[in-house]
């Protein structure tokens, strides 16, 4: 077991408002995918508010979300973005 943890956190600036239709598939996934990560292996924590997401969070504006997730390593978090039903909204490419 490794001494370290791995925090990754994702920025995205919007170019439309989280509201449908535009960002239909993410909203409507969000819930089925937190919940598949924190069923995953190597799982740790995620932020989230009371509403059980980090929609709500706006560090830097409205048309910035972040999401932060803490996994056992990185081989965990890869398999979970790219071995699991999360490969089906994430665009093909790899972690190194």
């Amino acid at each position: 077991m490794s001494p370290y943890e791995l925090a990754q956190l994702n920025i995205a600036l919007m170019k439309e408002p989280p509201e449908p239709p535009v960002m239909a598939d993410f909203v409507a996934n969000l819930e089925r995918i937190n919940a598949l990560a924190e069923r995953s292996p190597g799982f740790i924590w995620r932020l989230q508010t009371e509403e059980g997401d980090a929609t709500a969070l706006r560090p830097t504006g409205e048309n910035m979300l972040v999401n932060m997730s803490i996994w056992r390593d990185v081989e965990a978090l890869n398999d979970y973005v790219y071995g699991s039903a999360h490969v089906e909204i994430t665009p093909s490419q790899r972690m190194v």
